[in-house]
């Protein structure tokens, strides 16, 4: 986010050399011959394949300098990390069935601040507000966006309960933030100016 490329060349290497780790984890966690432990396992293992393919991804724009394709491949990075961990059982808080949509049932919609998705979409970076959809209410930042025609954007929630969930939602669940903001903390990084 910060544009830094003198920092993140080292990252693919240091991501790379955790593959032992996924796999120890993934075999010790989930040992036996269950069905559920068996279908555990391969479900561990496709995240960590998604993640490592997404580092390579990484890397390679990163060496290009390619800004758009290395949001999008750290996007797919976090979101394949965030399955694997909630699909391993290793948040120490996760949720997926409250939803916040009925507390806005009768709700206006201008309780809600955030700009025209239309005349001011969001963009990579941006502060944003989910308007849409079970997260309603919820604010993160812009990770992603699809540019396949799926229409969809990849969002890093603000911080709840110590975790920073990454949903893929409708571009049209996702709207600015208006008014004064607090930085997300990736923008609290010192720049350096060459």
């Amino acid at each position: 986010m910060q544009e830094r490329w003198d920092l993140v060349g080292g990252y693919p290497a240091q991501l790379r050399s955790y593959v032992p780790v996924f796999t120890t984890y993934t075999d010790t966690a989930f040992p036996s011959d269950a069905p559920t432990d068996k279908g555990l396992r391969v479900a561990l293992r496709y995240e960590v394949g998604r993640l490592f393919a997404s580092v390579e991804r990484f890397n390679l724009a990163s060496s290009r300098q390619s800004l758009d394709e290395a949001y999008l491949a750290y996007a797919e990075m976090a979101l394949h990390f965030d399955r694997y961990l909630r699909v391993g059982g290793l948040y120490s808080y996760y949720d997926d069935t409250i939803s916040n949509e009925p507390y806005f049932k009768g709700v206006s919609d201008t309780a809600l601040v955030f700009a025209d998705p239309i005349k001011d979409p969001p963009l990579v970076r941006d502060l944003v507000i989910l308007v849409s959809g079970p997260d309603k209410g919820k604010t993160g930042i812009v990770l992603a966006q699809y540019r396949d025609g799926s229409n969809r954007t990849v969002v890093k929630l603000d911080r709840f309960k110590g975790m920073r969930e990454i949903k893929v939602v409708p571009n049209s669940w996702v709207a600015k933030r208006l008014g004064e903001q607090s930085p997300d903390d990736v923008f609290l990084i010192a720049r350096k100016h060459s």
